[in-house]
């Protein structure tokens, strides 16, 4: 049923033992990054495509318009907005757990750790 609580842990569980990685959109350089560092065969000189591929420019929207005040604030009152929020926090908090144990940053770039990927999972609060 769309709003229960059982589909929202369900659906956490699924994430951590399902998946072996699930990005967020904001963060996708990093997503493909991870892959790269996780996957090499399949996904060796995907970030540099990524960062470099002609169709790059289609990533980037040219005139985005924010909702209303009003208009957030009516969605963020709903039950069922609060679940996806709350499952996409944790989304978030596990992509951002993986990246910090995959990827190091220097001078404002992120570069992959050797072929030494870690991985280990956050599990749902019962």
């Amino acid at each position: 049923n769309v709003g229960s609580q059982w589909a929202l842990e369900q659906a956490k569980y699924n994430l951590v033992n399902e998946y072996m990685l699930v990005g967020v959109t904001e963060e996708l350089e990093d997503f493909v990054m991870m892959l790269e560092a996780a996957l090499p065969r399949f996904f060796r000189g995907a970030t540099e495509l990524y960062k470099t591929g002609k169709k790059s420019h289609l990533r980037r929207t040219s005139e985005k318009k924010p909702p209303t005040k009003e208009s957030i604030a009516k969605l963020q009152q709903s039950a069922i907005w609060k679940m996806e929020n709350e499952f996409y926090e944790f989304a978030l908090e596990q992509f951002q757990f993986v990246r910090a144990h995959a990827v190091r940053e220097k001078d404002g770039e992120l570069y992959m750790l050797a072929q030494n990927f870690f991985y280990e999972k956050i599990y749902p609060k019962n």
